[in-house]
Protein backbone atom coordinates (compact mmCIF):
# COMPACT_ATOMS: atom_id res chain seq x y z
CA UNK A 1 0.00 0.00 0.00
CA UNK A 2 2.99 2.41 0.81
CA UNK A 3 4.80 1.84 -2.42
CA UNK A 4 1.97 2.13 -3.93
CA UNK A 5 1.07 5.62 -2.66
CA UNK A 6 4.52 6.48 -3.27
CA UNK A 7 3.74 5.52 -7.09
CA UNK A 8 0.73 7.55 -7.18
CA UNK A 9 2.56 10.54 -4.82
CA UNK A 10 5.47 10.17 -7.66
CA UNK A 11 2.88 10.48 -10.91
CA UNK A 12 0.91 13.34 -9.51
CA UNK A 13 4.31 15.32 -8.85
CA UNK A 14 5.46 14.61 -12.58
CA UNK A 15 2.43 15.37 -13.64
CA UNK A 16 1.95 18.40 -11.99
CA UNK A 17 5.85 19.60 -12.65
CA UNK A 18 5.52 18.77 -16.27
CA UNK A 19 2.53 21.09 -16.09
CA UNK A 20 4.20 23.76 -14.99
CA UNK A 21 7.19 23.23 -17.66
CA UNK A 22 4.71 23.20 -20.23
CA UNK A 23 2.76 26.26 -18.76
CA UNK A 24 6.08 28.33 -18.21
CA UNK A 25 7.28 27.43 -22.05
CA UNK A 26 3.92 28.53 -23.36
CA UNK A 27 4.43 31.89 -21.63
CA UNK A 28 7.90 32.32 -23.00
CA UNK A 29 6.69 31.72 -26.66
CA UNK A 30 4.35 34.09 -25.95
CA UNK A 31 7.01 36.69 -24.97
CA UNK A 32 9.51 35.86 -27.59
CA UNK A 33 6.59 36.32 -29.91
CA UNK A 34 5.62 39.73 -29.18
CA UNK A 35 9.26 40.73 -28.67
CA UNK A 36 9.90 39.70 -32.29
CA UNK A 37 6.58 41.23 -33.04
CA UNK A 38 7.95 44.72 -31.74
CA UNK A 39 11.29 43.93 -33.45
CA UNK A 40 9.44 43.62 -37.02
CA UNK A 41 7.09 46.71 -36.66
CA UNK A 42 9.98 49.43 -35.67
CA UNK A 43 12.06 47.47 -39.19
CA UNK A 44 15.20 45.76 -37.21
CA UNK A 45 14.38 42.70 -38.81
CA UNK A 46 15.90 42.94 -42.68
CA UNK A 47 16.44 39.75 -44.70
CA UNK A 48 20.14 39.97 -45.55
CA UNK A 49 20.14 36.36 -47.72
CA UNK A 50 21.10 34.65 -44.15
CA UNK A 51 19.74 34.03 -41.03
CA UNK A 52 19.58 37.19 -38.49
CA UNK A 53 21.79 36.20 -34.89
CA UNK A 54 21.21 37.42 -32.11
CA UNK A 55 23.44 36.86 -28.70
CA UNK A 56 24.85 37.86 -25.52
CA UNK A 57 27.01 36.32 -22.91
CA UNK A 58 25.84 35.48 -19.77
CA UNK A 59 25.56 38.22 -17.57
CA UNK A 60 24.24 39.12 -13.64
CA UNK A 61 22.07 41.61 -13.49
CA UNK A 62 21.30 43.66 -9.98
CA UNK A 63 17.55 44.70 -9.43
CA UNK A 64 16.16 46.96 -7.02
CA UNK A 65 12.65 45.52 -6.30
CA UNK A 66 10.54 48.80 -6.88
CA UNK A 67 8.61 50.70 -9.42
CA UNK A 68 10.19 54.46 -9.74
CA UNK A 69 8.87 57.18 -12.51
CA UNK A 70 11.52 57.06 -14.89
CA UNK A 71 9.54 58.77 -17.38
CA UNK A 72 10.94 62.56 -16.93
CA UNK A 73 13.41 64.07 -15.33
CA UNK A 74 12.67 65.78 -11.90
CA UNK A 75 14.95 68.36 -9.62
CA UNK A 76 13.96 66.70 -6.35
CA UNK A 77 14.61 63.16 -7.55
CA UNK A 78 12.48 59.96 -8.53
CA UNK A 79 8.95 59.15 -6.99
CA UNK A 80 8.95 55.36 -6.01
CA UNK A 81 5.58 54.15 -6.88
CA UNK A 82 4.87 50.98 -5.69
CA UNK A 83 7.67 47.84 -4.35
CA UNK A 84 7.81 44.30 -4.49
CA UNK A 85 6.59 42.83 -1.05
CA UNK A 86 9.70 41.78 0.70
CA UNK A 87 11.86 43.19 -1.98
CA UNK A 88 15.32 44.87 -2.16
CA UNK A 89 14.15 48.04 -2.09
CA UNK A 90 11.41 46.93 1.21
CA UNK A 91 14.27 45.42 2.93
CA UNK A 92 16.18 48.36 2.84
CA UNK A 93 13.25 50.30 4.20
CA UNK A 94 12.50 52.20 0.81
CA UNK A 95 8.34 53.08 0.92
CA UNK A 96 6.05 54.33 -2.20
CA UNK A 97 5.68 57.92 -2.30
CA UNK A 98 9.90 58.00 -1.62
CA UNK A 99 12.15 59.96 -4.19
CA UNK A 100 15.07 59.05 -4.82
CA UNK A 101 17.57 61.81 -5.07
CA UNK A 102 20.93 59.53 -5.77
CA UNK A 103 21.59 55.43 -5.84
CA UNK A 104 25.21 54.11 -5.36
CA UNK A 105 26.77 57.91 -6.26
CA UNK A 106 24.62 58.77 -9.10
CA UNK A 107 22.77 61.55 -8.95
CA UNK A 108 18.60 61.40 -10.00
CA UNK A 109 17.93 64.63 -9.29
CA UNK A 110 19.39 66.30 -12.58
CA UNK A 111 18.17 66.88 -15.77
CA UNK A 112 19.78 63.97 -17.91
CA UNK A 113 17.09 61.07 -18.71
CA UNK A 114 16.70 59.69 -15.94
CA UNK A 115 16.03 55.99 -17.11
CA UNK A 116 20.00 55.20 -17.98
CA UNK A 117 20.79 56.81 -14.88
CA UNK A 118 18.76 54.47 -12.62
CA UNK A 119 19.98 51.26 -14.80
CA UNK A 120 23.72 52.65 -14.53
CA UNK A 121 23.46 52.98 -10.49
CA UNK A 122 22.02 49.52 -10.24
CA UNK A 123 24.82 47.92 -11.83
CA UNK A 124 27.37 50.44 -10.52
CA UNK A 125 26.62 49.33 -7.21
CA UNK A 126 27.57 45.58 -7.70
CA UNK A 127 25.08 44.01 -5.57
CA UNK A 128 24.72 47.05 -3.04
CA UNK A 129 22.48 49.62 -2.24
CA UNK A 130 23.36 52.69 -1.22
CA UNK A 131 20.28 55.55 -1.52
CA UNK A 132 19.31 59.04 -0.97
CA UNK A 133 16.26 59.79 -0.48
CA UNK A 134 13.57 62.47 -0.13
CA UNK A 135 10.88 60.89 2.45
CA UNK A 136 8.52 64.11 2.29
CA UNK A 137 11.44 66.98 3.20
CA UNK A 138 13.14 64.36 5.32
CA UNK A 139 16.18 63.36 3.45
CA UNK A 140 17.16 60.04 4.61
CA UNK A 141 19.93 57.31 3.65
CA UNK A 142 19.47 53.99 3.16
CA UNK A 143 21.80 50.73 2.39
CA UNK A 144 21.31 46.84 2.33
CA UNK A 145 21.49 44.54 -0.84
CA UNK A 146 20.45 44.63 -3.98
CA UNK A 147 18.55 41.67 -5.68
CA UNK A 148 20.96 39.49 -7.81
CA UNK A 149 19.47 37.46 -10.88
CA UNK A 150 21.39 35.48 -13.55
CA UNK A 151 21.10 36.10 -17.31
CA UNK A 152 22.10 32.72 -18.47
CA UNK A 153 23.79 32.90 -21.97
CA UNK A 154 21.34 33.18 -25.69
CA UNK A 155 21.48 32.85 -29.13
CA UNK A 156 18.93 33.28 -31.06
CA UNK A 157 18.85 33.17 -35.00
CA UNK A 158 15.84 34.39 -36.77
CA UNK A 159 15.35 34.20 -40.34
CA UNK A 160 14.86 30.81 -42.98
CA UNK A 161 16.93 27.67 -42.39
CA UNK A 162 19.62 27.28 -44.84
CA UNK A 163 19.27 23.21 -44.47
CA UNK A 164 16.93 21.25 -45.19
CA UNK A 165 13.50 20.74 -47.91
CA UNK A 166 13.00 24.45 -49.14
CA UNK A 167 11.08 26.48 -51.45
CA UNK A 168 10.72 29.92 -53.61
CA UNK A 169 8.82 32.76 -54.12
CA UNK A 170 9.63 35.22 -56.34
CA UNK A 171 7.58 38.66 -58.12
CA UNK A 172 10.24 38.65 -60.85
CA UNK A 173 10.09 35.60 -62.60
CA UNK A 174 8.42 34.66 -66.24
CA UNK A 175 6.01 36.96 -67.79
CA UNK A 176 2.66 37.76 -65.86
CA UNK A 177 -0.89 36.90 -67.49
CA UNK A 178 -2.20 40.67 -67.95
CA UNK A 179 -4.86 39.09 -70.12
CA UNK A 180 -5.97 37.32 -66.97
CA UNK A 181 -5.56 41.01 -65.09
CA UNK A 182 -2.40 39.59 -63.27
CA UNK A 183 0.23 42.38 -63.01
CA UNK A 184 3.97 42.93 -61.63
CA UNK A 185 3.97 43.27 -57.74
CA UNK A 186 6.77 43.80 -55.80
CA UNK A 187 7.43 41.70 -51.89
CA UNK A 188 8.70 43.65 -49.55
CA UNK A 189 8.52 41.88 -46.20
CA UNK A 190 8.65 37.93 -45.76
CA UNK A 191 7.68 36.64 -42.30
CA UNK A 192 8.05 40.03 -40.99
CA UNK A 193 12.03 40.66 -42.07
CA UNK A 194 12.20 43.63 -44.57
CA UNK A 195 13.58 41.96 -48.40
CA UNK A 196 16.38 44.12 -50.14
CA UNK A 197 16.10 47.45 -51.45
CA UNK A 198 17.59 45.94 -54.74
CA UNK A 199 15.17 43.14 -55.94
CA UNK A 200 16.23 39.64 -56.23
CA UNK A 201 15.01 37.12 -58.45
CA UNK A 202 13.48 34.43 -55.36
CA UNK A 203 13.78 34.03 -52.12
CA UNK A 204 14.70 30.30 -50.68
CA UNK A 205 12.26 30.08 -47.64
CA UNK A 206 11.94 26.73 -45.71
CA UNK A 207 9.02 24.29 -46.18
CA UNK A 208 5.85 25.77 -44.39
CA UNK A 209 4.07 28.55 -43.90
CA UNK A 210 5.04 31.84 -44.75
CA UNK A 211 3.56 35.36 -44.54
CA UNK A 212 4.29 38.22 -47.46
CA UNK A 213 3.79 41.62 -47.59
CA UNK A 214 3.47 42.35 -51.38
CA UNK A 215 3.03 46.03 -53.54
CA UNK A 216 1.09 46.01 -56.31
CA UNK A 217 3.17 47.50 -60.02
CA UNK A 218 0.14 47.16 -61.88
CA UNK A 219 0.43 49.25 -65.43
CA UNK A 220 -1.17 52.73 -64.93
CA UNK A 221 -2.19 52.89 -68.72
CA UNK A 222 -4.42 50.27 -67.38
CA UNK A 223 -6.68 52.84 -65.00
CA UNK A 224 -8.39 56.07 -66.24
CA UNK A 225 -6.56 59.25 -65.05
CA UNK A 226 -9.66 59.69 -62.10
CA UNK A 227 -8.77 56.64 -60.72
CA UNK A 228 -5.18 56.98 -60.60
CA UNK A 229 -6.27 60.24 -58.52
CA UNK A 230 -8.03 58.49 -55.94
CA UNK A 231 -5.33 55.75 -55.83
CA UNK A 232 -2.53 58.33 -55.36
CA UNK A 233 -4.71 60.31 -52.80
CA UNK A 234 -5.14 56.45 -50.49
CA UNK A 235 -1.34 55.56 -51.15
CA UNK A 236 -0.21 58.92 -49.78
CA UNK A 237 -2.46 58.48 -46.51
CA UNK A 238 -1.64 54.92 -46.18
CA UNK A 239 1.80 54.49 -47.22
CA UNK A 240 3.00 51.18 -46.53
CA UNK A 241 -0.54 50.31 -44.89
CA UNK A 242 -1.17 50.28 -48.42
CA UNK A 243 0.14 47.45 -49.18
CA UNK A 244 -1.22 43.84 -48.75
CA UNK A 245 -0.45 40.45 -47.01
CA UNK A 246 -0.40 37.18 -48.83
CA UNK A 247 -0.15 33.22 -46.80
CA UNK A 248 2.03 31.04 -48.75
CA UNK A 249 2.26 27.14 -47.61
CA UNK A 250 5.48 26.64 -49.48
CA UNK A 251 6.35 23.31 -50.94
CA UNK A 252 9.83 21.48 -51.21
CA UNK A 253 10.90 22.12 -54.46
CA UNK A 254 8.15 24.44 -55.72
CA UNK A 255 8.68 28.05 -57.10
CA UNK A 256 5.57 30.43 -56.18
CA UNK A 257 5.24 33.53 -58.85
CA UNK A 258 3.42 36.43 -56.96
CA UNK A 259 1.46 38.82 -58.71
CA UNK A 260 -0.98 41.53 -58.00
CA UNK A 261 -4.81 40.99 -59.78
CA UNK A 262 -6.66 43.82 -60.81
CA UNK A 263 -10.08 43.47 -59.87
CA UNK A 264 -12.19 45.64 -62.59
CA UNK A 265 -15.45 45.11 -60.92
CA UNK A 266 -14.10 47.13 -57.37
CA UNK A 267 -12.84 50.24 -59.26
CA UNK A 268 -15.86 52.82 -57.99
CA UNK A 269 -14.39 55.50 -55.77
CA UNK A 270 -14.98 53.55 -52.44
CA UNK A 271 -13.27 50.96 -53.34
CA UNK A 272 -10.36 52.83 -54.76
CA UNK A 273 -10.40 54.94 -51.43
CA UNK A 274 -10.52 51.70 -49.42
CA UNK A 275 -7.25 49.90 -51.35
CA UNK A 276 -9.92 47.44 -52.57
CA UNK A 277 -9.30 47.27 -55.96
CA UNK A 278 -7.03 44.84 -56.47
CA UNK A 279 -5.15 41.30 -54.21
CA UNK A 280 -1.95 39.78 -54.17
CA UNK A 281 -1.82 36.50 -55.62
CA UNK A 282 0.39 33.58 -56.86
CA UNK A 283 -0.55 33.08 -60.35
CA UNK A 284 2.07 30.07 -60.77
CA UNK A 285 3.58 27.22 -58.62
CA UNK A 286 6.61 25.75 -60.85
CA UNK A 287 8.87 22.81 -59.80
CA UNK A 288 12.57 23.87 -58.68
CA UNK A 289 15.04 21.96 -57.19
CA UNK A 290 16.16 23.04 -53.84
CA UNK A 291 19.79 22.12 -53.27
Amino acid sequence: MNTFRSVTHALIAAAWATGLATSAHAQSTRELDAALLQMSERGDLKDTGAPQVIQKSAQVRYELGAVVDVRAAQRNGLPVLALTPDGPAARVGLKAGDRLVALNGVRLDGTAPPAPLLEQAMQRGAGRVAAEILRGSTPLKLEGAAGVVAVPAYRIEIGPETRGACGFVTAHAGTVPKSQGIFRADITTIDGRSTPLQPVNRHRLPVGRHVLVVRELIDRHRLNSAQLLQIDKMKRFAMAKAYKPLVVDVKPNTSYRIGARLLRDRLDTQSLRDNAYWEPVVWEEVPETCP
